[in-house]
């Protein structure tokens, strides 16, 4: 039975990741309700839920305290990773509901905290290439993706650790990290309904920027990557 407090797809997809651990670090925290689905789902013998918010760790205290899980869910107010300062415990981290971009600085803040994470889950709500490419450029291998739909608009999760070779397979389009090879080899059953979504929106904007006298070699070159990953997911679809 799925967890009230797992009330949309794309924290039920960082829960799934996450897997089992001793202790999870739940970064961005806001009401606390992934902390507290880790708690009583077993999935964590310990978590911190932590946020720059005063405000959204008081929700997360009160929710911890209201299910009788005070003892195994701890509320910090603070930024990042810093929490695990010196934490010899094993740890997963997960960091939620904030940009790809700003993701990729804080771990790069507390870079010694996030190499020796045994799993790093990650929801972007935007700047999912920037991230990829923060992952795949610092040494940061991609374990599992998950592409989900919640009300309707896509989401990208992405798991990583750091220390294993990424490679990206032959057919994968170069130097491209809107969206991961490991969803597109598996593949990813709701990849080419985002994909389609991207290309039809790539289409809108190229329609426009036509209709000005202009046609972007950006967009144009989106559209060809874009169809070039469709092609490859079609390929693994046939062959699997």
């Amino acid at each position: 039975m799925r967890n009230s407090l797992l009330r949309d797809e794309r924290l039920r997809a960082v829960f799934d990741l996450l897997g089992g651990a001793k202790l999870v670090l739940d970064v961005g925290c806001d009401h606390g309700y992934l902390s507290a689905a880790l708690v009583e789902e077993g999935r964590a013998e310990r978590v911190i839920a932590s946020d720059i918010s005063p405000a959204s760790v008081e929700k997360a205290y009160a929710l911890a305290r209201d299910r009788g899980i005070i003892d195994r869910m701890h509320t910090v107010c603070a930024d990042g990773l810093t929490p695990l300062a010196g934490t010899e415990t094993p740890y997963r981290i997960a960091i939620s509901g904030m940009g790809g971009e700003l993701i990729a600085r804080i771990l790069e803040r507390e870079r010694s905290v996030a190499e020796k994470a045994e799993l790093i889950v990650m929801q972007p709500m935007r700047g999912e290439a920037e991230l990829r490419e923060y992952l795949y450029r610092g040494g940061f291998a991609v374990a599992d993706e998950k592409v989900v739909l919640d009300e309707g608009r896509f989401y990208q999760v992405i798991a990583a650790r750091f220390g294993e070779k990424d490679i990206i397979p032959e057919g994968f389009p170069k130097n491209w990290f809107r969206f991961g090879w490991v969803m597109a080899q598996k593949p990813d059953p709701m990849l080419l309904p985002l994909l389609e979504h991207y290309r039809a929106a790539y289409e809108k904007e190229l329609e426009k920027a036509m209709k000005k006298g202009r046609t972007p070699a950006e967009i144009t070159d989106e559209i060809k990557r874009t169809d070039a990953l469709m092609g490859f997911v079609k390929g693994r679809n046939q062959c699997s």
